[in-house]
């Protein structure tokens, strides 16, 4: 891993708020100049420090105006439905999110949907499976960072 200094870190936390800066508006907050603070940025992509760059489009767009976490534990006897409920998950447009965790659950998911009904019909399509041990929902009502 490359050694991150006081400016890189502040980079880093810059283009995590806004990965459009300009090297001019990065120079300004970071103390350095432009072209210093645009070769800090070109390494830390090189590296595999910053590994990509993407768009975070609102939900509401698309009408999916509600957010939940959901904590899913799976019976621990069907390792095979492990792999298929995460390859399913890969492939589900309301799940935005899917993390694979220790502890008491498998997954920590989060789901975009329009509102409770929509919720209601992923909750009976996905979570009633045999397979499904138990799940807990956790309704997002605001997004502090």
């Amino acid at each position: 891993m490359a050694e991150l200094d006081k400016f890189d870190r502040r980079l880093l936390e810059l283009l995590q708020e806004n990965s459009r800066l300009t090297g001019n508006e990065l120079a300004e907050k970071v103390g350095l100049s432009a072209a210093a603070c645009l070769r800090r940025v070109q390494r830390l992509r090189e590296t595999g420090v910053i590994e990509r760059d993407v768009a975070i489009v609102s939900p509401k767009v698309f009408g999916k105006k509600m957010t939940v976490i959901v904590l899913l534990t799976m019976e621990r006897d069907r390792p095979d439905r492990f792999m298929l409920m995460r390859d399913a998950f890969a492939k589900m447009p309301e799940v935005v999110q899917c993390h694979h965790v220790t502890g008491a659950h498998d997954f920590v998911l989060r789901i975009q949907v329009g509102d409770m009904e929509e919720y209601s019909e992923f909750v009976e399509r996905v979570f009633h499976e045999p397979y499904v041990k138990r799940y807990e929902s956790l309704a997002v009502l605001g997004s502090l960072k």
